[in-house]
Parts: structure tokens; C-alpha cells; sequence
């Protein structure tokens, strides 16, 4: 495709499969196709329901209509249903596009498949699924997902489940299933016309899923120029395949997670049928990082030395052997077309690929010279993997990016091939791409106005130069008149003076639910000359360009809910350090509320409010959140987004009679997004609560209030108060926030009742129930044994007697208490003037004076 996605690669990059066979000029009769799709019908077995059949060998006629057709495929699983295991299998593969069977037919505008069309493509061999328990499917159906026209292929997928035995000690829980037909393109210059055979590891016991490999049909490499130069590599994205069904799924979990990249031995066989003796294998010059799935080709250099030397001959060895990274050397290799099948392992599991590579060796002189891929943030691409670039969240679009192509070719046409889209995704229409093209004046010479036989470039001074109007455009090779000073009209592609081309094209994507997990999507760039500039294929620039495959990882995660906090704790009591509020002082703290998924952004609402208390409008703070990504490679990088933190204040002035209150207050954080339909993301709300104390007996001084204020507002009195609070004088000084005891606590004992605990101390019941809330805000008078209540005590009017005394009346105690004080003044006087009589009669007897006469002279004295 020129437009849009413009399809990539060259015809020798697959043109015309089957070539061997079609040499042999066996092409099927319509009677031949009959048979033989009757023949593939009555293998399809359903899925679990029949042991594998002995298969017929299909007929050896057909040529290329029955081979050469197969150029990628990798396979993939997860479980959806743990015991019995029920398995769902995605099998993603390519074909060649142009292969004539009637199965191949599609909906395009060449009557080929296109992306919608369905079809179930057959070979030499029968294309199958083998569940690895005596168990297939065949024929199998693939759902067409995309194409490239230049490079000859349609890539499809096909899933299906499958339902294994029961989980116990006599079954078998590790299964190997394969992917397997016949036959590999024909145009390959290894392991031509041979049959595929992908294995697939599984544990359905302790695994719910497969890793998933994601790559272009056809990768493209560069062959290196230099024998010092480094052999070409390129990474395969490696992508975790979370079950959706799996109990609490790691979405968005990237950890260090064991994983293990091999190249394959067993690869399929040679077909007997059409004369294959030997079995396919993959080259020596394959190597694979286990690690990160960093895969290089060692095929090694175009030169046998420094610019300037000679090219290497076809099996030329010693500095023209390529480079194998693990050490030694491999045989140099030519520009062709090769496959190459690896696997990704993960713990028990594991998911094969086979792709073909297409070696290319640039020779800007000739014109060959392969489109570069770039982009305006250069690490979008895979391997880099961060926060700000590759994380999504479903029901929010993903951060767009572009993938820009340029070429220093002259007079080409620049478009992108790209693999499978997930469903919703989107690419603009490519800007740019276009070369323009045309005639230009071209080789003129400049002379001296003064002295037209003297050229401009050895002009003496006081030459006035009249310039040639090279690079002007013009009529064509004909016009000979527009272009002045000898010039010639020639086309702009063989003078290079076309502007250089540049294409561009944006993704974007909103996941949607089901999408959960890591996206891949794989993309290259095409250049080619259209065709009346060229006269032949093999002219220069005439072939199609292909530059190499750049990926970009997506890793989409299910939007989280908000995260709320408060500033309670930390805005409750600056001066005491106690979890504990106080009358006087308002309650005011900050609630915030911010989201994983910086696109979204949470509302904060409040339950059950108390009296007086008040939720001030909220307020929204940009800030850039850093996040640690770990990439698949295990690479970490920290990027940061902007994201919104929004807060509300909540203030709450506590009446005088709310103290011992006691309360759990809630508040609420809901997403943004989902409240409509306008935006697909899930509605979830988070809770913060925050448990309120107001302490009794206490009050924490405003600014500038006196003890007097206080004491008043209590209904008390300020020596109370000064009492109370051990002050070393009446005037002493408060300060904001001092804490004040307002009066005593009294824990309540057996027998106990509001009513005679305010008579005891001298106070009212009026008093007491305001100054406990559970009493007076809940209007009631039902006491616990132990329970802690405040009383402002009055000992002018208090009981005397103690609750240990002979259990008196209460209406008179005060009564009684009088009573004893008289009783024990009345005794007292008795005795002391008893004392002083007896003491008087002693001191009259003793001197022999009259009593009477004593009595008065004494008193005169």
C-alpha cells in the first residue's frame, strides 16, 4: 500500500514463491483443487473430542500453489479456566500474499487479502494445531489483520481454546503443542520449501500464561561494511501475556521476572514429496541475547578491509567471516533472504517465532540505500520502556507518538509498513512521503558580464558574474531554452537535486477493557521510485528500500483507583503531640486526593458532616510525579508526568458542649472519569476516615482570651480556673493554643446517677450534661460503671459527707452537717468552762480571801 500504511520490501524479498516447484510445471487442475480441499475438510477434528488421525499424504501436484507460501508465525497462551485447564491459544502468522489457491482470495482491490478478510490457508502438508494431547485442529481459520503489497505477504491470527484433562495425580500437567505445515517460502536462501514446526511450552498446572513475541513479518538488516564495524543486530519485543482471568492479575507489575531466549534446533522437516533430503536449521550466524532477546545476525562485512579495499567474494573467509558474538568466527554471507526461529521462555512456559530476515547491503552509489526510522522522542522505541512514554491505562488514550522516515534517496516515495494494530488503535494518513520530482537545470556555467568567454569562478576583480540558472526548474530534456549558460534540462533523480524525502505518521490508541497487558507494535519504512521513473526493476532505486524494524512497547494497566490522605495527624495538636482535639481550638486539616493515572483526576466529597463543620471548595496542584519503570530487558529509567493532586480544607468549630465527642468522619475520593460516556474509564472511589477525640475537661485558649473569658464561658469563675490549672498568679499570662482544665473528672461508681453526682459536687445537671456529650448532645442520663465524666465542682454547695459514711439521705446531708458542727461547738464550750471553774476555786482556796470579795477585786483587776 503507497498510502496510509504503505506496504514494504522488495520482490526479492519474497516475490514469486514456489519457485523450485513451479520449475516443474505442476500447477493443480480444478479437479485436483476439489479433491484436495475435500481431502483437508474431513481432517478437521473439533477441539478435544478426537484422538489424532492417521493423515492421508497429500497429493504431490500443485507446484506452488501447495508450498512456499509460509513467512512467519509465533504462538501464545493463556489460561481462562484454572481445573479442568481451558487454554485459549493465539496463533499470529504471515503468508505469502500473492499465493493464487482460491483460499487466498480477499475482499482487496487486487482481489487479495486484506485486513477483515477471512481465510484457512493450506500447503504441501496440511497446516495444523496440535494440542500436544492427542488432540488438533486442521484446517485452521485466520482472520486477516494486516498486509504490505511490496513485500508480498498478509498477516493474520487465529484463536481458539482448548480444554485439557482434569488436574490430578494421573493426569499430566506439562504439554508441548505445536504449530506445524508446509512449506516455507521458496525464494529463502536456507531451508527452502521445508515444513515449520513451532513448539509450545505448557504448565497449565503452576503457569496462567505464556510470554508473547512480537515482530514484522520480514526484518530487515543491514550487513555491516567493515570488517571492525559490529555485526548488525536488532531486539525482539518480548512482552508479558497476563490471563485476564487470572485471580489477582500483576497488571502493570515489571519486575525481574525469569525468562530465557534460545535459538531452536528442531525447526520442521524436509518434505519427501517434493524431493527434500535435508532437514531445515538455523543458521550458525543467529545468535540471540538470553537475556534481553538482543538478536544478531554475524553475517559479516561488504569489504574485506578499510574504505577502499575490494568486496568479499561469496564464502570468502578470514577478515570477510562474520563475527559471532559468542566468540569465532561463521561463514560470510550473501544478500538474500533467510529465516530465523527462536523462543522466549518463562518460568514453566514458553512461545516460539519464526520470521524471516532480509540481509541487505548499502551502495549509496547505486542507489541502494535503505530508509532510516526515527522518531521526535527517540526513546519511544524498544528497548526503553518508562512511565511517561509506554504506560496507558484502559479507557484513556495513550501518549501519541510519531515515527518519522527519511531517505537520501532521490525522487521516492516514503511510506511505513506496520504490524498488527491492537483493535481501536489508529495511524494517520503518512504526511510527507511524497518525493517531488521533476526537471532542474543542471551543469551551466557562469561568465563576466564584462568578459562573457571569462567564467565566474576565475573572474578578475571588477567581474560581474552572470550566474547560470542551475537547479532552475524546467520543461524537460527538450527544453533547451529555459536553462542559460550551457545548462541542460535533466531530471532531478539522476542530478540529485530532488528534495530529500521525509514521512510521517502518528499513533494513537484508548484501551479499552480486555486490553490489559503489553501491546507491541512494530513498525518499518519503505522506500520506492515510482514506477514511470523506472524502466526497468533492476534499475537503481527501482527496487524497494526497506529500512530496519523499530518497535514501540506499550504496557496497558487497569485505571487504578484514586489515592486519598489527609493532613489530620499532622495539623491536630502542633503543642501537645496527642491524637486529641480541643474545645476552642477549630479542627482544621487539608484532605488530598491525586491518581496513578495522571489523565484522571479524583472529586472529594465528605460523609456525614458534623454540626458546624464546613468543606471548602476544592482546589486542584499540577505537579510532575516520578515513576521507576523497569523495561522487559530489565533496564530501569525514572520519567515523570504532570499530574493533578487536588485538595479540599476542611474546617470544623467545635461547640463548647461536644466535649469526650467521639466520631468516625469519612471522606471520599471517585474518579473523574467515568461518569459519563464521554469517558470510558472505570468509576472507582477511595476512602480515607479520620477518627475525631475532643478531649474533656479542656479548652485551648484563643489568641488574647483571659482566664476570666474562659471561666465565664463555663459558668464558672476565674480563681476556678487558676486553681485548676497550678497558674503561680491570677495574671498570669495565656498564649494561643494553651491548653486550660476547665474542671475535674470524676469516674462513676456504683450507684451512681447524674442527679446526685451534680448535688454532691454542688453543681447542676444543667452543668454536667453540657460538659459531656454523651449526656447532653444525646440527651441522655444513663451512666456506665467507670465511665469518665467532666464536673465544674462548687464546694460552697457540696455534699460533706463521703459515699464510705453510714449511707445518709441526700436531701440531709446538709442537715445532718450542721447539726454535728453544733453538737461538737456545744461540747467544747461545756468543757473549756468546766476547766476555768475548777481552776478558779483552786487559786481562791489558796490565798484565804472572801469569795466574794476575791471574785471583785479580781474582776477589777
Amino acid at each position: 500500500k503507497r498510502t496510509g500504511r504503505l506496504g514494504g520490501g522488495a520482490g526479492s524479498r519474497g516475490g514469486a514463491a514456489g519457485g523450485t516447484m513451479a520449475a516443474a510445471g505442476r500447477r493443480p487442475s480444478p479437479l485436483g483443487r476439489v479433491l484436495l480441499a475435500a481431502c483437508l475438510c474431513s481432517l478437521v477434528v473439533p477441539i478435544g473430542s478426537a484422538l489424532v488421525p492417521n493423515l492421508p499424504t497429500p497429493p504431490a501436484s500443485g507446484g506452488p500453489d501447495n508450498g512456499g507460501q509460509f513467512r512467519f508465525a509465533t504462538v501464545s497462551w493463556i489460561k481462562v479456566q484454572h481445573d479442568p485447564p481451558i487454554v485459549r491459544f493465539t496463533v499470529e502468522a504471515a503468508f505469502r500474499r500473492g499465493f493464487t489457491a482460491l483460499n487466498f482470495q480477499g475482499s482487496g482491490a487486487d482481489g487479495l487479502l486484506v485486513a477483515g478478510d477471512r481465510f484457512k490457508p493450506n500447503g504441501l502438508e496440511s497446516i495444523m494445531f496440535d494440542f500436544g494431547d492427542g488432540h488438533i485442529l486442521t484446517p485452521m481459520e485466520f482472520t486477516a489483520t494486516a498486509h504490505s503489497s511490496t513485500e508480498d505477504w498478509v498477516q493474520g491470527h487465529a484463536t481458539f481454546d482448548h480444554t485439557y484433562a482434569a488436574l490430578t495425580n494421573l493426569n499430566p500437567f506439562i504439554y508441548a503443542a505445536r504449530f506445524r505445515g508446509c512449506c516455507r517460502m521458496s525464494t529463502l536462501d536456507a531451508n527452502a520449501d521445508t515444513s515449520w514446526d513451532l513448539a509450545v511450552g505448557l504448565n497449565v498446572r503452576d503457569d496462567w500464561s505464556s510470554p508473547r513475541v512480537t515482530t514484522l513479518p520480514v526484518v530487515t538488516v543491514v550487513q555491516k561494511a567493515r570488517p571492525a564495524d559490529p555485526e548488525p543486530s536488532f531486539y525482539l519485543p518480548a512482552s508479558e501475556n497476563y490471563s485476564p482471568f487470572q485471580p489477582d492479575a500483576p497488571f502493570g507489575v515489571r519486575g525481574a521476572v525469569e525468562r530465557g531466549w534460545s535459538v531452536l534446533s528442531g525447526i520442521g522437516s524436509a518434505p519427501a514429496a517434493i524431493g527434500k533430503t535435508v532437514h531445515p536449521a538455523n543458521l550458525p550466524n543467529l545468535h540471540v541475547s538470553t537475556a534481553d532477546g538482543l538478536v544478531t545476525f554475524s553475517a559479516g562485512p561488504v569489504y574485506d578491509g578499510p574504505m577502499g579495499t575490494a568486496m568479499c567474494a561469496p564464502g570468502q573467509g578470514g577478515a570477510c567471516a562474520g563475527t559471532h558474538p559468542g566468540g569465532g568466527s561463521v561463514a560470510r554471507l550473501q544478500p538474500g533472504l533467510y529465516n530465523a526461529v527462536l523462543s522466549l521462555r518463562r518460568g514453566n512456559s514458553s512461545a516460539p517465532v519464526e520470521f524471516m530476515v532480509h540481509l541487505t547491503a548499502e551502495d549509496p552509489a547505486a542507489g541502494l540505500a535503505v530508509p532510516r526510522l526515527s522518531a521526535a522522542d527517540p526513546e519511544v522505541y524498544y528497548p526503553h520502556f518508562s512511565y511517561s512514554r509506554h504506560v496507558a491505562y484502559v479507557g484513556f488514550p495513550v501518549t501519541e507518538f510519531q515515527v518519522r522516515a527519511t531517505t537520501s534517496l532521490q525522487a521516492v516515495t516514503l511510506g511505513f509498513t506496520v504490524g498488527r494494530l491492537p483493535a481501536g488503535a489508529r495511524l494517520t494518513t503518512v504526511q510527507g512521503g511524497s518525493g517531488r520530482m521533476g526537471y532542474a537545470c543542471h551543469n551551466g556555467t557562469g561568465t563576466c558580464a564584462e568578459s562573457p568567454s571569462t567564467p565566474c569562478n576565475a573572474s578578475s576583480p571588477g567581474c560581474t558574474c552572470d550566474a547560470a540558472n542551475t537547479g532552475a526548474a524546467c520543461a524537460g530534456p527538450s527544453d533547451a531554452a529555459t536553462c542559460t549558460k550551457g545548462g541542460g534540462c535533466r531530471g532531478c533523480w539522476e542530478v540529485g537535486l530532488c528534495p530529500v524525502s521525509e514521512a510521517r505518521t502518528n499513533f494513537s490508541w484508548t484501551p479499552v477493557a480486555g486490553q490489559e497487558g503489553n501491546q507491541a507494535v512494530c513498525f518499518d519504512a519503505v522506500a520506492l521510485r515510482p514506477d514511470h521513473l523506472c524502466p526497468s526493476p533492476a534499475a537503481a532505486g527501482c527496487s524497494p528500500l526497506v529500512s530496519e524494524m523499530r518497535c514501540v512497547m506499550l504496557d496497558v494497566r487497569r485505571d487504578p483507583p484514586p489515592y486519598v490522605w489527609t493532613s489530620f495527624a499532622a495539623d491536630l495538636d502542633p503543642y501537645a503531640r496527642s491524637m486529641r482535639a480541643y474545645l476552642g481550638r477549630p479542627l482544621a486539616f487539608t484532605v488530598y486526593a491525586n491518581d496513578t493515572n495522571c489523565q484522571d483526576h479524583p472529586v472529594i466529597t465528605m460523609g456525614a458532616m458534623p454540626p458546624g463543620a464546613v468543606l471548602h471548595d476544592q482546589a486542584e496542584n499540577v505537579t510532575t510525579v516520578v515513576a521507576v519503570e523497569r523495561s522487559l530487558t530489565g533496564a530501569e529509567t525514572a520519567t515523570g508526568r504532570a499530574c493533578r493532586t487536588s485538595s479540599r480544607r476542611f474546617v470544623w468549630t467545635i461547640p463548647l458542649s461536644y466535649g469526650g465527642y467521639s466520631g468516625r468522619h469519612c471522606f471520599f475520593a471517585t474518579d473523574a472519569c467515568g461518569h459519563d460516556d464521554a469517558c470510558s474509564g472505570v468509576l472507582d472511589t477511595s476512602e480515607v476516615c479520620v477518627d475525631f477525640h475532643v478531649a474533656k475537661c479542656a479548652y485551648a485558649v484563643n489568641l488574647e482570651q483571659s482566664i476570666v473569658e474562659v471561666a465565664a464561658l463555663f459558668g464558672t469563675d476565674w480563681i476556678q480556673l487558676w486553681n485548676l490549672n497550678d497558674a503561680k498568679s491570677p495574671d498570669y499570662l495565656l498564649f494561643a493554643n494553651q491548653v486550660l482544665h476547665i474542671g475535674h473528672m470524676y469516674t462513676v461508681t456504683s450507684g451512681d446517677s447524674v442527679s446526685n453526682i451534680a448535688r454532691r459536687f454542688g453543681t447542676t445537671q444543667r452543668s454536667v450534661s453540657f460538659l459531656n456529650y454523651e449526656l447532653g448532645e444525646l440527651n441522655s442520663t444513663n451512666l456506665t460503671l467507670g465511665q469518665d465524666i467532666c464536673i465544674i465542682a462548687n464546694s460552697c454547695f457540696g455534699e460533706v459527707q463521703s459515699v464510705w459514711d453510714s449511707n445518709p439521705r441526700g436531701d440531709q446531708a446538709l442537715d445532718r452537717w450542721y447539726e454535728g458542727v453544733q453538737s461538737a461547738y456545744e461540747a467544747l464550750r461545756r468543757a473549756k468552762q468546766e476547766h476555768n471553774d475548777a481552776m478558779r476555786h483552786g487559786e481562791d482556796a489558796a490565798q484565804g480571801a472572801m469569795p466574794g470579795q476575791s471574785r471583785v477585786g479580781r474582776r477589777l483587776l
